[in-house]
C-alpha cells in the first residue's frame, strides 16, 4: 500500500483524496494538510475517501501517542486541529465517503466535512475513553453542534459503536449508499450549485461552541430544506 495520498479528478469536477492508510499518524496528518494546500489553489468540491477496503479511518496512531510528552502531545494536538481546520475552511464542499469503519481521529475528520455519505454497513466510534484518552483534535466540540447531547454522550461517555444507520436516523450521516463514493460526488456537485454564502453559514452553525434541542431542530431542517430544493432526498 502506497504511503502517498492520491488526488483523481472524478467526472463533472468533482475531485477525490484518497487516504492511503487508515491510521492518522503524524505523517499522514501534515500529508493531508500540503495535499488540501495545493488543492485549494484551483479549489473544487472535494471528496474524501479510503484505501482500504473496510476501514474508512481508525484514528490515531497510538504508538505515537504513546511516545508522547507534555509539550509534544500539545504539538500533536496542534497539528490535528490545524489540518481540520483546512478541511473546514476549504473554499468548496468537502464530502466523507465512508466505506466501513470510522473511529476516534477519523470520526474527527468526518465531522471536519460539509457532508458524510457511508455504505449501510459502516460503523462510528470515538472508543478513547476504553483508553483513558479524550481528543485533542475538536470531536468533541463538533459532535454535539451536528448532533446533539444525546448521541455525544453515547460516542464520548459510553464509548460505543454507533450503526451508519442510527447515525442517518440522527441526522449527522447525511445517506447511506452501497457506492458511498458515487452519492458523495453527488452531493458534493450539489452543495457547489447552492447560493454563495449558504455554505459558509452552515459551517458557522456547525462550529458553534454551544448546542441546544431547539437550535439543532432549526439547523437540520433548514439542512433538509436545502437538500430537497437541490434534488436530494430529504
Amino acid at each position: 500500500m502506497s504511503s502517498e495520498l492520491e488526488i483523481r479528478d472524478l467526472p463533472e469536477g468533482v475531485r477525490q483524496l484518497i487516504l492511503p492508510s487508515p491510521i492518522l499518524s503524524t505523517f499522514l496528518l501534515g500529508r493531508l494538510g500540503e495535499s488540501l494546500d495545493l488543492l485549494r489553489t484551483d479549489p473544487r468540491p472535494l471528496v474524501l475517501s479510503s484505501s482500504h477496503p473496510r476501514i474508512f479511518l481508525a484514528g490515531a496512531h497510538l504508538a505515537e501517542i504513546a511516545s508522547l510528552g507534555a509539550e509534544s502531545s500539545r504539538s500533536y494536538a496542534n497539528l490535528g486541529r490545524e489540518v481540520l481546520e483546512r478541511i473546514r475552511r476549504y473554499p468548496a464542499p468537502v464530502i466523507a465517503a465512508v466505506n466501513g469503519t470510522c473511529a476516534g481521529g477519523g470520526l474527527d475528520l468526518v465531522l471536519s466535512c460539509d457532508a458524510v455519505f457511508a455504505a449501510p454497513g459502516a460503523s462510528f466510534a470515538h472508543p478513547g475513553v476504553h483508553r483513558g484518552l479524550v481528543t485533542g483534535w475538536g470531536g468533541t466540540a463538533m459532535f454535539p453542534a451536528v448532533a446533539g447531547s444525546g448521541p455525544a454522550r453515547r460516542l464520548f461517555l459510553e464509548g460505543r459503536f454507533i450503526s451508519a444507520g442510527q447515525a442517518e436516523a440522527e441526522g449527522w450521516v447525511a445517506g447511506l449508499d452501497n457506492d458511498p463514493l458515487g452519492a458523495s460526488r453527488r452531493e458534493a456537485r450539489r452543495l457547489a450549485s447552492l447560493a454563495p454564502g449558504r455554505l459558509a453559514l452552515w459551517r458557522r452553525l456547525c462550529s458553534a461552541r454551544f448546542v441546544d434541542s431547539f437550535r439543532v431542530s432549526v439547523v437540520h431542517n433548514w439542512w433538509r430544506l436545502i437538500r430537497m430544493e437541490t434534488g436530494a432526498r430529504a
